[in-house]
């Protein structure tokens, strides 16, 4: 329920400051990031027109976002939100198998998750440089 506030107040926020960004298309990096959560939970962050696909960027999985840029704060709740998801089909499947262990994930982990832009319009386009192969006489 806690959760389900400060994602709240987090879109908001989120709407509020992005009214005057553009969409974009970036990969996200999935780096701590639940196939399931990013997927079922992309248009609740960032509007329903976003979309969100597994995609392989330079040989690193993560998601194709089409949207607004998530911001540090929203892909936190998404790795948090991962974590508790992963934590509770691990203990369903330990739960169905007859298996009694615990879960325990590392807080403390570096920050990789920074989404990076795939398709971007170049800014001028310039001349190739041309190398004269002459010699000089």
């Amino acid at each position: 329920m806690y959760m389900a506030c400060i994602r709240d107040k987090r879109y908001q926020h989120h709407q509020q400051t992005m009214s005057g960004a553009r969409e974009q298309q970036y990969w996200l990096p999935g780096y701590g990031l639940s196939r399931h959560i990013v997927l079922g939970h992309i248009q609740y962050f960032l509007g329903p027109s976003a979309s969100a696909r597994p995609f392989t960027y330079q040989g690193r999985e993560g998601y194709l976002i089409n949207g607004m840029p998530l911001t540090r704060e929203q892909i936190n709740d998404l790795a948090v939100m991962s974590r508790e998801y992963e934590r509770q089909e691990a203990a369903r499947m330990t739960t169905h198998a007859g298996l009694d262990t615990s879960y325990s994930g590392q807080a403390s982990e570096p920050y990789i998750n920074e989404p990076i832009p795939v398709h971007q319009r170049p800014q001028a386009r310039r001349r190739p440089h041309r190398i004269d192969n002459r010699r000089a006489r």
